[in-house]
């Protein structure tokens, strides 16, 4: 008999196999075995860890075998939809091979199997599935196979088949597992199922659509030296830093960089900080080190690391894309993000197929991968078999993490504690970079890693960096918290009125960012009426995740030519503003938030360090808005460390980043980093417990059910995109057609609207009620070209991140 994994329809109707059984099994072996890392530190030895995916491989789809699966793979009767399924049956067979040895194993292997096809569960709750019902099945399956086995063992090389078709005793599972879970838990064992499981379903599903496993290549290490020029040698060594141009002081921090790569212990370290003014240029800097150890790790041990370049924000993301691209031709650098285009530069010709595109980037097929932290700490973190197909792609990595400062201080804990395993575990290689030193790592040692006998050590790479903030005067902050006295609703004006009008010129360019859409557009409205009655001629522009993305861009390059024709404008605005948006004002005022935005904020404002603005002032204000959006403990702590000066120069922000962390000592605060890393290590995937923190709850950004996706029809060209995205769903275009040319531009059209505004609104079109829309018609009613989605209605400030 001819056993197939997979098959096709014919044009014909007729369905018939397209892959051998016994050749996709080989296969997924095959590209599972060459993509296990073989520095990994489990413990385990790797020749072990080699048998066990082996193991797993070859036994997972064992239940295909059936004439069940194959009738119903090929269309043929009868079907059984009970008896065809496949994964539980390859499970019970490896369990009982591995059941002699160490009982984690047989475990292990059982779930992995289990739940190849699916999101991983709770380990305890793997017992409850070994049910009446599975056994039931499970014997209708071993009657079915028993004249193939002969055939069987052939096929997959295995050998007493017959007595591994046992079904386990599920008391004796369930005893297994709670012994795991709750007498010897152990962080690495979530590590451990994670990265196995990956191998098995990345593995499966680029043999399963006959995707291509990409080989990375060797890229030079001196790319940024060709593009940038080299710094001069000795610079990294120089001590009077007083005296370099702005230029110079860019070189020498790259210089000191890339100079710890000369040290022989230099491989032995994977955590790195690098920590420097904004405007200094670490994207090329991390990028030049990053490529300098990775040819330095290629000739010392043979292994061609992935680089994975990780950030907040989509806007951040395609500049970096962009500043790659330019600095690293040839290489495959892959943009792997909510509105990634998976077809990038590809000649219409490509014979690649759509799936085949799609496969090769989820699974991080490329020398160079840009993505977001949704994707890269959901995948560090979660349960979803989707993300975790490019989990084993961590291991032996090269990881820069920009922004860090955006994560939110409650996540500080876990994530730096993960951050610290991830290394441990899989050998990844982590940069972290960032102007204002969040302490991360010191969070994760205080609230986990203590209590879990760690100790971790970071190696900052610019050694140096005290004295490179100390050159820089280009800003101070200047906290007036009790200048605003109304009520919250009046405060507006009361700012425009008192605090603005004393301490803005109109000779001055101005950015003020608010913590909500809200308030923000209230200034905006409230600032025109105001620039307009006193006859200033200064430019006032808006800009949040209120206004389509699509507009967002033309009007940061408004701004820009604004300045640069020295108009002297305003910028009233959101959070948006705060990372990649390289504009530069003379002053600017901020609602008080995270001391780390604060001085994200600050790096607008005499961006080019011009000795003129020397000083230039930011000015924190309250809205009394922070303690909605940011939570008690971010407002307190900032007002803590606000307090502290009247007036804190630019040389000073690495001390008032230290105000800002110092003395967080409420435990219960990171209460639920703690329980979530707790949840790790008892492998609580998916708890329904309401107590429970599973790892599935974790999330980068807040669910946003309290939003809704709001298409806005702005002009003809908005109409046409509608119109593509119903014969897409009518299946009169082809998704991959609407894929490469209409997915980037219809989504530039959509925003985030709280749901009581956007409920009004009537869906895109009968077959999809989730995205809402404002009809051309309607455009008016609901939408201002200035400051985007009409917010008239609203009563509760919402912050857009």
């Amino acid at each position: 008999m001819t056993f197939y994994s997979h098959s096709k329809l014919l044009i014909n109707g007729v369905t018939e196999g397209s892959k051998l059984l016994k050749v996709h099994t080989q296969g997924v072996l095959n590209i599972a075995q060459a993509q296990l890392y073989p520095k990994i530190n489990f413990g385990i030895p790797i020749e072990d860890l080699r048998e066990i995916l082996k193991t797993t491989v070859t036994y997972h789809d064992l239940g295909k075998y059936t004439s069940y699966f194959q009738n119903y793979l090929l269309k043929k009767n009868p079907t059984n939809q009970k008896l065809k399924q496949h994964a539980r049956f390859g499970g019970f067979a490896a369990y009982q091979l591995l059941k002699p040895g160490p009982g984690k194993i047989s475990i292990l292997t059982l779930y992995l199997i289990f739940l190849h096809h699916s999101k991983l569960i709770d380990l305890d709750e793997l017992a409850s599935k070994i049910d009446f019902d599975a056994c039931k099945v499970f014997e209708a399956q071993c009657q079915d196979i028993k004249s193939k086995i002969p055939e069987i063992e052939n096929e997959l090389g295995i050998n007493n088949l017959e007595s591994l078709l046992k079904f386990p005793d599920e008391c004796e599972i369930r005893k297994a597992v709670r012994h795991w879970v709750i007498k010897s838990p152990a962080i690495k064992d979530y590590f451990l199922i994670n990265y196995l499981f990956s191998l098995l379903i990345e593995a499966d599903k680029l043999d399963a659509s006959d995707t291509q496993v990409y080989n990375r290549i060797t890229i030079p290490s001196d790319l940024v030296d060709i593009r940038f020029g080299k710094p001069i040698e000795g610079l990294s060594g120089f001590t009077n830093l007083t005296s370099l141009t702005n230029n110079e002081v860019r070189n020498y921090c790259r210089a000191q960089v890339v100079s710890h790569l000369e040290a022989k212990e230099i491989l032995n370290q994977y955590i790195f900080t690098l920590t420097a003014p904004t405007g200094i240029g670490k994207t090329m800097i991390a990028l030049d080190f990053a490529l300098k150890l990775k040819s330095k790790i290629q000739n010392e041990e043979g292994f061609e690391p992935q680089i994975i370049y990780a950030l907040p924000f989509i806007n951040i993301i395609e500049q970096a894309l962009s500043e790659y691209e330019k600095t690293i031709p040839g290489a495959k650098i892959l943009g792997h993000y909510q509105y990634a285009d998976i077809f990038g530069e590809q000649a219409e010709s490509d014979e690649l197929k759509y799936n085949q595109k799609l496969m090769q980037l989820d699974t991080w097929q490329g020398d160079v991968v840009i993505t977001s932290f949704v994707q890269f700490f959901e995948t560090l973190i979660g349960n979803r078999n989707k993300l975790l197909k490019k989990f084993n792609h961590y291991a032996g990595s090269i990881i820069i993490l920009d922004e860090v400062q955006t994560l939110r201080l409650d996540q500080m804990p876990i994530i730096g504690a993960v951050l610290f395993y991830l290394a441990k575990f899989l050998k990844s290689r982590i940069i972290l970079m960032t102007a204002t030193k969040p302490k991360i790592f010191s969070l994760a040692a205080q609230e986990i890693l203590n209590d879990e006998g760690e100790e971790i050590n970071h190696f900052e790479l610019l050694t140096n960096h005290k004295n490179v903030f100390a050159l820089f005067n280009r800003t101070s902050i200047h906290p007036i918290l009790n200048a605003l006295q109304t009520e919250r609703k009046e405060r507006t004006l009361e700012f425009i009125g008192q605090v603005f009008s004393s301490k803005w010129s109109a000779k001055q360019s101005c950015l003020i960012v608010c913590n909500t859409v809200k308030r923000s557009i209230e200034v905006f409205d409230e600032l025109s009426k105001y620039l307009d009655v006193g006859k200033f001629k200064n430019p006032v522009f808006y800009l949040s995740t209120n206004i389509i993305p699509l507009h967002r861009s033309e009007r940061i390059e408004k701004i820009r030519e604004s300045i640069r024709m020295g108009e002297s404008p305003i910028l009233v605005a959101t959070q948006v503003v705060e990372a990649g948006v390289d504009l530069d004002f003379d002053m600017g005022f901020r609602d008080v938030g995270p001391i780390d935005s604060i001085i994200q904020v600050a790096g607008r404002i005499n961006r080019n360090n011009n000795p003129r603005l020397k000083h230039a002032p930011l000015y924190i204000i309250d809205f009394g808005e922070c303690k909605k959006i940011y939570g008690s403990m971010t407002y307190e702590q900032a007002i803590k460390a606000l307090n502290i000066n009247e007036e804190i120069p630019e040389k000073e922000y690495l001390g008032l980043i230290n105000n800002y962390f110092d003395d967080i000592s409420n435990r219960s605060s990171f209460k639920d980093a703690r329980d979530l890393f707790k949840s790790m290590k008892t492998l609580k995937y998916d708890s329904i417990r309401q107590d429970d923190t599973p790892v599935s709850s974790f999330k980068i950004i807040e669910d946003s059910n309290q939003y809704s996706p709001v298409f806005i029809e702005i002009d003809e060209d908005a109409t046409n995109l509608k119109k593509r995205y119903l014969a897409k769903i009518m299946g009169e275009v082809g998704k991959e057609d609407f894929e490469k040319n209409d997915k980037l531009k219809f989504h530039q059209h959509i925003i985030s609207v709280p749901k009581y505004l956007a409920n009004e609104l009537k869906p895109i079109n009968e077959y999809d009620d989730n995205i809402k829309c404002v009809p051309f018609q309607q455009l008016a009613d609901y939408y201002k070209s200035n400051t985007g989605f009409r917010r008239e209605k609203e009563t509760t400030a919402l912050v857009v991140l």
